[in-house]
């Protein structure tokens, strides 16, 4: 009875498929990094993870629309698949070229165009509710990154990491393909729906520009050296926020379709305080063990992982403005956090040091997911007077 009841419940379904791809896709990359932060030294592994926050932002302002916009319309069964792939292919050809001008590194440029687009793909696949194929598809990207990434690695040093990763990417090539010889391109659906697009891209390029104004910030400020140490304890906390990544992913499809899904996300939310206390207590215990010259990153790690409390917070109350399109409150709550990381940083570096840096972590999130709640319980008391 309980196994039927379980079998027939779409929701957790949806959520587990899309989960599967999403906890052993993220496993491997989270792994690989970590690995890979034991073969390198922290300088090393610095300016790697300095080349992928660039990379990281720059792909989200090549990805014309934002992957919001492709999950969100076509969930509906609107046809503008088309029109985002040949728009963020001609920007992000046109970004890589500007970066391989600025750094003289071809595995960037490489990067911004396979990740863009690839972001696009996985976004159609889940707005189309291709769950199993998402997960697949997922899983066999992270399965080559490693294989390509290690294997040039070996052959031509750091450089081939970032050209090994952006290959991996390249597996929607012949999708897109198919989706250009089927479908037209529709200028006229984005003249149209230009407001909410522009929305949609602004609270991704926002919540980007939040997830990686830390560590750029800290290269000049701190070092490549302290970066290494940051960028390891930020893989760890990427890898714990693996839960509420994979429920956004099913949420905003339906949310979109106006399903409801409050009992997924207070579930997800109350998982978070768990995690975020077992890891601040057992982490700084292990890391050592692993990481011996990572040393700043056992007093990083404590603090960071109170973090993820509001970004689980962030990231389900977001979910209901995409949905809603709403998506101003999104774009002002990301950059609430970026303003606060910003100041919290700048003030680190004159007066707290590095541990300052994982303070203005914990703040600058708080204070996005502060203003999400804030804007939801004012939405909803004036819905109630209505």
């Amino acid at each position: 009875m309980i196994w039927d009841n379980l079998k027939k419940n779409k929701a957790l379904i949806g959520l587990s498929t899309i989960g599967f791809g999403n906890i052993i896709g993220g496993a491997i990359s989270s792994i690989f990094w970590l690995v890979l932060a034991g073969m390198l030294d922290t300088e090393s592994y610095g300016q790697l993870s300095y080349f992928l926050a660039i990379m990281g932002v720059f792909s989200v302002v090549a990805m014309v629309g934002g992957q919001y916009t492709m999950q969100v319309y076509t969930s509906k069964g609107l046809k503008i698949e088309a029109t985002l792939y040949l728009v963020s292919t001609i920007s992000s050809l046109i970004v890589g070229l500007i970066l391989y001008f600025i750094f003289n590194d071809i595995g960037l440029t490489l990067l911004i165009i396979s990740v863009s687009l690839l972001n696009f793909y996985f976004a159609e696949l889940i707005g189309k509710k291709l769950f199993s194929k998402y997960s697949l598809m997922i899983i066999l990207q992270k399965i080559l990154f490693v294989i390509f990434s290690l294997s040039l690695y070996y052959v031509i040093g750091l450089e081939g990491i970032l050209i090994g990763y952006a290959l991996s990417n390249f597996i929607f090539i012949k999708h897109v393909y198919n989706i250009f010889k089927k479908e037209k391109f529709n200028l006229t659906f984005l003249i149209e729906k230009k407001k909410i697009i522009f929305s949609n891209y602004l609270t991704e390029l926002t919540a980007t520009a939040r997830n990686h104004i830390d560590e750029i910030l800290t290269v000049p400020l701190f070092g490549l050296m302290f970066l290494g140490n940051y960028f390891l304890a930020i893989q760890i906390i990427t890898l714990m926020n693996i839960i509420p990544g994979i429920v956004i992913k099913y949420t905003i499809g339906e949310d979109s379709r106006g399903i409801s899904t409050s009992k997924i996300k207070y579930i997800t939310i109350i998982t978070s305080f768990l995690l975020a206390i077992i890891g601040a207590l057992i982490l700084p215990t292990i890391l050592p063990i692993f990481f011996p010259q990572f040393t700043e990153t056992v007093l990083l790690i404590p603090i960071l992982c109170f973090a993820i409390i509001p970004r689980t917070i962030f990231v389900m109350l977001m979910s209901s403005f995409l949905a809603k399109e709403k998506n101003l409150h999104n774009v002002i709550g990301n950059i609430v956090t970026i303003s606060l990381l910003v100041v919290g940083i700048s003030i680190s570096y004159l007066f707290y040091g590095e541990i300052g840096v994982a303070y203005s972590y914990l703040i600058g999130t708080s204070g996005g997911a502060i203003y999400l709640l804030i804007i939801s319980f004012i939405l909803k008391r004036n819905t109630m007077k209505i």
